[in-house]
């Protein structure tokens, strides 16, 4: 039988490690089962300001409009399949998993970019993987994972979309080949 003091001390944990990173307090509430209005008032704590209110986005596909944004949510949606535990409910999102890849998300693109997640964003992609919305998709051009959307304005691989864009005429990973079969 779990003791109940650790059961709270781990919620608490992992509420402030969400706040911290300026989850809503829905989420946090979802995530934890703390009292909301216990939470808002650490958000205020933590982040000097009352909590943002208002609907998180219905999907990743209506929150992600550009190819850099496209790209984020892929490195971050990567990177928490990796690091989810599936848990009895399977639906359901891995709180701690969460966390943990969005901190390595984080570290991996290590200093402020555009097109960056927040947090929040985070949870969408999570949820939308769960939910069967978004899957892990492979480019078959540059060999990549991405994340497919349902129902996004943006299709296929963004690395292959910023490649070309930056001026790339074949996929960066096909381009590295040929000169390396060219010799």
């Amino acid at each position: 039988m779990p003791d109940p003091h650790l059961a709270r001390h781990d919620a608490e944990t992992l509420a402030l490690a969400l706040l911290r990173h300026g989850a809503r307090v829905g989420v946090v509430h979802w995530a934890t089962g703390l009292k909301s209005t216990v939470l808002a008032g650490w958000y205020r704590q933590l982040h000097g300001r009352a909590p943002p209110r208002g609907p998180l986005p219905d999907s990743a596909g209506s929150m992600i409009r550009t190819r850099t944004e496209h790209a984020a949510a892929s490195l971050f949606g990567v990177v928490y399949a990796e690091h989810r535990r599936d848990g009895a409910l399977g639906r359901m999102i891995d709180p701690q998993g969460l966390v943990r890849a969005y901190e390595l998300y984080l570290a991996l693109i290590d200093g402020p970019h555009a097109g960056v997640l927040g947090i929040n964003q985070a949870w969408i992609v999570a949820r939308d993987l769960r939910a069967g919305l978004a899957a892990i998709a492979w480019c078959p051009s540059c060999e990549a994972p991405y994340i497919a959307m349902r129902d996004a304005i943006l299709i296929g691989c963004p690395l292959c979309a910023l490649y070309a864009r930056a001026g790339g005429r074949v996929s960066p990973r096909r381009a590295g080949h040929s000169d390396a079969t060219s010799r």
